[in-house]
Order: structure tokens, then sequence, then C-alpha cells
């Protein structure tokens, strides 16, 4: 062999060897994933659609004005850079989908009161998939009725009841607890959703008198709990058994639940016990508290009251996504007491408060709602 032809040949292998290397680093690579896309891929960044939003889509009541209007909501997900949507289903013991167990929302009626001849959370989760956006099932377990003077129907007037906010299933019958148990497997059975989330509406009032009866049918049979911690319970119950059966019926599904910002209120006031549910397995997959506050707030400053919700999910296994109010932007904020206007000039406070919660640990955000962000 003539010394340029060995040459040649030593150059040859040596570039041959160096493809080979580059090719195995690559190979490497692709099962080490970049970590900031890692970052960006397990973070939950939410928007709710609310059954106030949806009922403009079904003016027309039909099918392809439905599905235009859904199609321009996952299309601002994208926009947004939105990968999870609950959408709200069943707001007051009615639906948004043809159901064996509750009647078409007055909200999925057309401008004629027509209901709808199609199913429309069909069609949310097949454009959904579409678009690469979770879509989480919401509904809302008591709540029946807003006015009081409503005509409570048979099937539930043995255990619902009527109080000066409205009508709602009694958190403590069996029979309630058993219909909303229902209601979320015949979701789960029939959708493919990815998950079931619950809002911060549980007890609706704290008067002794509402519920002074099956109390006492407690006692009388022996239990111990005090009526406040009786009460506590009875939504401890619900919560645990609905947390169960989405595992049981779709085990991949997550189950979450967005209460009030305040903690001490949905304790004393709501009978919801946050602490426990943050902090013990068994009651949720995702915790999306409702911090709807200012910085500049003069009772729950955001950055205090986010970092006191963090807290409370130290010692336990849920994510702990924030809910953030993007509806006030713009707007005096008449609770905030000396902040009462920062929402009106402060343009970036959702901006800041997605990186304030990132950075101190928080698994996601939640946007309230489609409405106000599809406004921005």
């Amino acid at each position: 062999m003539s010394k340029n032809k060995f040459i040649l040949f030593l150059l040859c292998s040596f570039l041959l060897l160096s493809s080979c290397t580059v090719s195995n680093e690559n190979n490497e690579q692709q099962t080490q994933p970049i970590p900031s896309q890692t970052e960006e891929i397990q973070q939950i960044r939410a928007m709710w659609l609310s059954c106030y939003e949806l009922s403009g889509m079904f003016k027309k009541g039909t099918k392809e004005y439905f599905s235009d209007k859904i199609t321009e909501v996952f299309e601002l997900c994208n926009d947004k850079n939105i990968n999870t949507l609950f959408v709200q289903v069943r707001p007051f013991c009615d639906s948004f989908y043809p159901s064996d167990l509750f009647e078409w929302s007055d909200f999925a009626k057309s401008s004629s009161g027509k209901t709808p001849d199609f199913d429309p959370l069909e069609i949310i989760v097949d454009i959904a998939d579409d678009y690469g956006v979770s879509v989480h099932a919401w509904i809302n377990p008591y709540r029946v009725s807003y006015s009081s003077d409503f005509d409570i129907k048979q099937s539930i007037s043995s255990f619902a009841f009527s109080c000066d906010k409205g009508v709602f299933l009694d958190p403590s019958s069996v029979e309630a607890q058993k219909l909303v148990l229902d209601g979320v497997r015949e979701i789960l059975e029939n959708y493919n959703v990815d998950g079931i989330h619950i809002d911060d509406y549980f007890y609706p009032l704290t008067k002794e008198n509402f519920d002074e009866n099956s109390f006492k049918a407690y006692r009388d049979s022996g239990g111990k709990l005090s009526k406040n911690n009786w009460r506590r319970e009875n939504v401890n119950s619900l919560v645990a058994a609905m947390y169960s059966l989405v595992h049981s019926v779709k085990p991949e599904a997550v189950f979450s639940i967005s209460p009030a910002g305040d903690i001490r209120k949905n304790k004393l006031s709501h009978y919801a016990d946050v602490e426990l549910w943050c902090s013990h397995n068994g009651y949720a997959d995702w915790i999306v508290p409702q911090i709807y506050y200012g910085f500049e707030h003069e009772t729950m400053p955001f950055e205090d009251t986010a970092g006191d919700w963090l807290k409370l999910a130290e010692n336990g296994s849920v994510k702990m996504i924030c809910g953030l109010a993007s509806y006030k932007l713009g707007q005096p904020d008449k609770g905030a007491g000396s902040g009462e206007n920062e929402w009106v000039f402060g343009s970036d406070i959702i901006r800041r408060q997605t990186e304030f919660v990132r950075n101190i640990g928080y698994d996601g955000y939640a946007l309230f709602s489609y409405s106000s962000v599809e406004n921005q």
C-alpha cells in the first residue's frame, strides 16, 4: 500500500469511528431528557371552563356550532400553553352530557330551550385529544340550586335541604353520597376523561338546625364526634370514596379538589379538612387552592398564603397546583383593603404569580377562567 493510500485509510477509519461515537452519544442523550424539557412536561398549566362559559356554545342548538366554539377553546389552550382543562359538566345536580342519573343542565339548552341531540362531553374529549390537552370533568357534589324556592325533585327530596343560600344535598346522607358517586362512575365509564375535579362548595352554612335530626341519629347510634367534627367527617368520607372510586374505575385518572384560599375558613365554615387532604394519602391526587389574592392584599397577601398552602403538603403525596384569579385583572378587589386597586394597575400580576409559585415548588397553576384568559 502506498503512503498516500495508507493516510487515506487512516483518515476514513478515524471518521468512521467518530461517527459511531457521535451516534452512541446521541442515543444516550435520547434516553436522558433535557432537564428544561422535563420540567416543562411535568408543569401543570390548567384553566377552568365554567358552565356559564359553556352556555353560549349551545345557543344555536347544533353540534356544528358547539364543535366550532369548543375548538376555539382548545386553540386558546395551545396559544396560551395550557395543557389541562377543568370542564364543568355537573354544576347543579344536572349534566352537560346524556345521563341516566341527572337531567340536562339549563346551561346546555339552546336559545329556544331545546336540549342537545348530541353528546357535548364526547365532543370535548375527542377534540381535546387532537390538541393534546387533558380534560378533567368538573362537578359540584352538593349544590342543587342557588334559589331557595327551587322545586326539589321527588327523587332527591329525602336527602336535600333548602336554605337562604339555595338548595343542597345533605352531606351526611348515605343516599346523597351514593348519587354523587354513581354520577362519577357514569362519567368515568362512558368518557375518556383524564380526571374528576370538584371545587369549593362543601357545607353551605354553619347553622345548627338544618341537619339536627341527622346528627341526633348519629349520636343515638353511639357516635362520639362533636357536631363540627361530624360534619367534617361527612365531607372526608365522600372525598375519600371519590378518590377510591376514581382509581378503581380508571387507575391512571386524577382526582383533584379546589378548595377556597382561606385555610382556616375552609375548616371552620365549610367543614373541609384541607390539612388532612394535603398531608395524608387517600383523599386527592391534586389540591388546587383558589389563592385569588394579590401581592398587596391586606389580610391574605399572595406570597404568604401560597407558602402556607405549600407547607400543608410537605408530608403528603399530593401535587399542589395554585389557582390564580386571572378574572381580576383590570378590576378592583373589594376585599383587599389597601390593596384594592392592585389588579387595576398591575397587568403583570399573573405572570409574577406563576413565576413565584414555580420557584417555591408548586407543581403548576390553574387560571380562572376561560373568558378572562381569552380576553387577555
